[in-house]
């Protein structure tokens, strides 16, 4: 048996000490007492027996977040080289990267090296604690070792301090080497001070506010979206400076307003930046995206009523969240999804959910389903959804898919490969086909290989698992192979329908083989060919993808963004089936929604054709088809604090009929988009301001009106487009606060809910990570990290060969600490016992001896005292001899039950 603390043994003289005067006149108890100091000793001592596992576990905790120098990764990674060096044969390495959150790198393992690959970390952060929790659950119990923590000290969390000593507990001692940073002052901009709403042309204040450690010379620029609007020079003096500006702003909308400094000598130039956002205000305003830009009968009746309108191309519209708040509402009318500037479907989703908008989409042969809206982030706001149920179906399809597995295929998109995503999509087309429908699935490298034989589909959960479970096995994409193998399949199809469809590498299609001839002898049979290439129409093979889909009398999309493959699958399948758009007059029935979009002329016209889509469970009906489909023609719904509408009729086309020359138009769709605009609530007032990483909303009303604050409900939305709940607390009658956290730099932005109608929160502003903030004390990360090592025994700025030394005999799985424990507290109980009951020690039986002598000197006693009790000065006969013989009896008496 060994021992952790040896050194706990120091205290037995003190104990011994205070234990001499404890022990007698009771031998039981102070035997009890004795037990349980020496065992209480022993356990602080942590006794253990030599395991079987011999070595130690060095596990390197290396700080990812922003602050750190540049050229620490480097010399952080040379180090732990030299580590390597120094250690045992049995001893294993680990590491651990941390940022806000922390990561494992490497388990612990003896033959280390850095990994080329490392997790994704949140860089807006700090937290040591976590990274030392997640440090020391690597090193098994019972085995030696030690953490070495790289970092500048500039923790976030919580208390780094109580994490090390929590390993400390488990025997871990903490090395920690601080991440030098150049010599230098810094210069920060901590404020850019501005109005969070102005009118339009309204002139207004902007004020910097400027720290420097030292005082000296900067130039500095101030840009308003982007556009470098004014420049200057300044002297800045040590401490606190501030510069005044005068803007005015002449676009309605969010403007955002960059303020920049440089000076020499600067040693953390990431927040030589402001940041700050500004609403300028004016009538209420909506967005038309039209088919070219075009103005049509729907965007002139509109602006005729005196609705501020503006009308876009789709390529062209302001669809980021910037963009949209200077609307109140979007009307995307028959306008294809992937005519869209990229991200503008998520965004717009976002703006209506979560800001506050209204959201129309009209009917044609460009819109829903067919116009790839299908699976996309504007189904979702929208209160239809456009899958292909049975009822649409007039005739069955054959469709063969062929997936590029090749080696380019295992790159990763946000945490999936491009493999998966494209497997999503074929699966997504296969869930829009029904039991009559057939399909056939290839996964092609250099050769064509049958994944999903040709069969109808009547278990698409089943078909979905398969195609899900392709995985990319390397080489190229062999395209003349796949179009040979898929065309044989389908020659066997029942159907009259058939079609092919291609997903190919943009820059990566080998082989194409004979296609010129091939594939028109396709189209010829009545198969037709489809193409679906990653990357863009610029990339080398993309002029071959669109060859092949042109002699096939398919369609040929490119995607850039391999996360839109599922939406681009399931557009191909909805425009093939060819049963999203109804081309017949159509009726139409008004439905009791109707009454909840306001006062609308209920004597709507018949249509020339209609957009198929299916009403949501939770939406509302205001119009409906009378046909054989029921289909609705006319929904809407509140969706999060947003409005959302879905029009059916195409507005202005062929299928809009008599709805082209119905008199009441203007009235109806006038008060369809007042609907969606809805209002403003009155009588509130709302500021944010920034403290440090933390917004801070205030809504405020009369106290008189407190009530209409009860039913508040918020959301914000931060600058990576993640929404959150606004958590309001009453700070006074009519008053509310909130506290946005700001994790990262950018724009926050918010709306509420107040009194049914929805307000448009102030945007907040962080203009560089919160690593970047100037420290109070530019000294408290090295006074950290040498408390951490302090406190769990370790060193500060260490050589390898001293992190790499220490006791390396592992522990037995045996807790001997916790025996004794238990052990000390079973003595305390008998002490408890003892001294409650009076036990005592047995005594020993007197020898016949001594019981006689103990009976002759009782005896004499009672003789002695009777002869006293006579008259004083007479002696007795015999009262001098009966004394001497009670002594010798009691001698005896002594000397017997001094014998065992």
């Amino acid at each position: 048996m060994q021992f952790v603390h040896p050194e706990a043994f120091l205290l037995l003289p003190l104990l011994a000490l205070w234990l001499r005067r404890r022990l007698w006149p009771h031998p039981l108890l102070g035997l009890l007492r004795v037990a349980v100091v020496l065992l209480v000793l022993t356990m602080f001592a942590e006794p253990y027996v030599t395991g079987a596992d011999p070595g130690r576990d060095v596990v390197v905790v290396v700080d990812a977040s922003r602050s750190m120098p540049d050229g620490e990764l480097a010399r952080a990674q040379e180090f732990v080289r030299e580590l390597a060096g120094e250690l045992a044969a049995d001893d294993r390495l680990g590491l651990v990267r941390f940022g806000r959150d922390a990561r494992v790198e490497r388990v612990p393992t003896a033959d280390f090296h850095w990994p080329d690959v490392v997790h994704e970390l949140d860089a807006d952060g700090s937290d040591l604690a976590a990274a030392v929790h997640a440090a020391a659950a690597l090193v098994p119990p019972g085995r030696q070792g030690s953490l070495l923590v790289w970092s500048d000290g500039e923790a976030t969390g919580e208390s780094a301090l109580a994490a090390a000593r929590a390993a400390a507990r488990r025997g871990l001692r903490v090395d920690t080497v601080l991440a030098t940073r150049a010599l230098g002052h810094d210069i920060a901009v901590v404020e850019l001070s501005l109005p969070a709403q102005v009118a339009v042309g309204e002139p207004f204040a902007i004020g910097a506010v400027v720290t420097a450690d030292a005082p000296g010379p900067v130039t500095w620029q101030l840009s308003v979206d982007g556009e470098v609007v004014r420049r200057g020079e300044a002297t800045l003096v040590a401490g606190r400076n501030v510069l005044q500006f005068q803007r005015r702003l002449l676009a309605v909308g969010e403007h955002e307003l960059h303020f920049a400094v440089q000076g020499r000598g600067d040693v953390r130039p990431e927040n030589d930046r402001g940041l700050a956002a500004v609403r300028a205000t004016a009538a209420p305003r909506l967005l038309c995206v039209t088919p070219g830009g075009r103005e049509d009968r729907l965007t002139r009746t509109l602006r005729l009523s005196g609705l501020a309108v503006d009308v876009t191309a789709p390529a062209a519209a302001p669809l980021t969240l910037a963009g949209l708040d200077a609307y109140r509402a979007v009307v995307l009318e028959d306008v294809p999804a992937a005519d869209l500037p990229t991200g503008a479907m998520r965004a717009l989703a976002s703006w209506v959910k979560d800001l506050g908008g209204g959201l129309l989409m009209t009917g044609g042969r460009a819109s829903f389903g067919v116009g790839g809206y299908h699976r996309s982030p504007v189904e979702d706001v929208l209160p239809v959804t456009m899958e292909i149920r049975d009822e649409q179906r007039r005739f069955g399809l054959a469709m063969a898919i062929a997936l590029d597995r090749s080696g380019s295929m295992r790159a990763e998109v946000g945490g999936e490969t491009k493999m998966a995503l494209a497997d999503r999509g074929a699966a997504a087309a296969i869930d829009l086909l029904s039991a009559m429908d057939s399909v056939v699935v290839f996964a092609v490298d250099q050769a064509a290989h049958e994944v999903v034989p040709l069969q109808p589909v009547n278990d698409k959960q089943a078909l979905g698992a398969t195609v899900r479970a392709i995985e990319s096995e390397g080489g190229g994409i062999y395209v003349g192979a796949a179009l040979h193998a898929a065309a044989e399949a389908l020659a066997l199809a029942r159907q009259q329908n058939r079609h092919l469809v291609l997903f190919a590498d943009a820059s990566d299609s080998e082989e194409p083989g004979d296609y010129r001839s091939f594939v028109p002898s396709l189209a010829a049979a009545g198969i037709t060919v489809s193409v679906i290439g990653l990357g863009s129409d610029a990339d080398s093979d993309a002029a071959l993808l669109r060859e092949i889909a042109a002699l096939g009398n398919g369609r040929c999309q490119f995607v850039a963004n391999a996360a839109e493959l599922p939406r681009v699958f399931a557009q191909e399948t909805i425009q093939v089936a060819r049963s999203s758009v109804v081309e017949a007059t159509t009726k139409v029935l008004v439905r009791p929604g109707l009454d909840g979009l306001g006062d609308l002329p209920r004597d709507v016209p018949p249509l020339a054709g209609y957009s198929i889509a299916w009403l949501r469970r939770t939406a509302e009906e205001a119009l409906r088809a009378d046909d054989d489909y029921h289909a609705p023609l006319l929904a809407h719904w509140q969706i999060g604090l947003g409005r959302a509408a879905a029009c059916l009729a195409e507005v202005d086309g062929a299928l809009s009929g008599a709805l082209a020359t119905w008199p009441r138009y203007g009235d109806f769709f006038v008060t369809l988009a007042r609907w969606l605009v809805g209002g403003q609530p009155p009588g509130v007032f709302v500021a944010a301001r920034r403290q440090g990483a933390v917004g801070e909303i205030t809504v405020e009303v009369d106290a008189a009106r407190a009530a209409v604050l009860d039913g508040v409900r918020g959301v914000v939305t931060a600058p990576d487009g993640r929404a959150s709940d606004l958590v309001f607390a009453s700070a006074a009658p009519g008053r509310l606060v909130a506290h946005v956290p700001l994790r990262s730099a950018g724009i926050y932005r918010g709306a509420a809910t107040i009194g049914g109608e929805v307000l448009r929160l102030p945007p907040l502003a962080l203009p560089y990570s919160p690593e970047f903030a100037p420290p109070p004390d530019e000294r408290a990360g090295e006074r950290l990290l040498r408390d951490v090592a302090r406190a769990t025994g370790g060193t500060f700025a260490p050589m390898p060969g001293a992190v790499a030394a220490g006791p390396r005999d592992s522990r037995g799985a045996v807790d001997l600490g916790a025996w004794f424990a238990v052990a000390a507290l079973l003595a305390m109980l008998g002490e408890i016992l003892v001294r409650r009951f009076d036990w005592r020690l047995p005594q020993r039986t007197p020898s016949p001896v001594a019981t006689v002598a103990a009976d002759v000197h009782q005896a004499g006693n009672k003789a002695a005292g009777a002869s006293s009790a006579s008259s004083a000065g007479t002696p007795t006969s015999g009262g001098t001899a009966i004394p001497g013989l009670l002594g010798t009896l009691d001698k005896a008496r002594r000397r017997a039950e001094r014998r065992p």
